[in-house]
């Protein structure tokens, strides 16, 4: 979920009149993860579950999960160009088992340059991707 908000240009030379733009902000996504973790494990609709973060909000998550559900293995794969950031040590700690997921693959991963959705819209991915 990505909430959006004003910010004001900090740049001198900004042309802007108004020297406002809307930013979006990532929300959530942490908490909607979690949750979805417990849900899952509770209504016993797995036996290991894969976990694409690096985030630290999802360690007290994983460790319940682990705690009530021994049965259910979690693996946690960090992708991270940043060594420090992509330690990722309490979650890695958390998980049954870990890995670097290798930043290699995200272009190998990602959509087409642009895709046509079911009512024929052609949606475009944005360049700074």
């Amino acid at each position: 979920m990505y909430k959006s908000r004003q910010r004001k240009c900090k740049v001198a030379s900004c042309s802007s009149p108004k020297k406002n733009y809307a930013d979006y902000e990532e929300k959530r996504t942490d908490v909607n993860i979690a949750l979805q973790m417990l849900d899952d494990a509770y209504q016993n609709n797995c036996d290991r579950m894969i976990v694409v973060s690096g985030d630290s909000d999802l360690v007290p998550a994983v460790e319940l999960v682990r705690k009530r559900f021994p049965r259910i293995q979690i693996f946690v794969y960090i992708p991270s160009r940043d060594k420090k950031r992509g330690a990722a040590t309490e979650l890695r700690n958390a998980a049954n088992k870990n890995k670097t997921l290798p930043t290699a693959l995200f272009k190998t991963t990602q959509f087409p340059q642009s895709l046509v959705d079911n009512s024929g819209q052609t949606i475009n991915k944005p360049s700074s991707w």
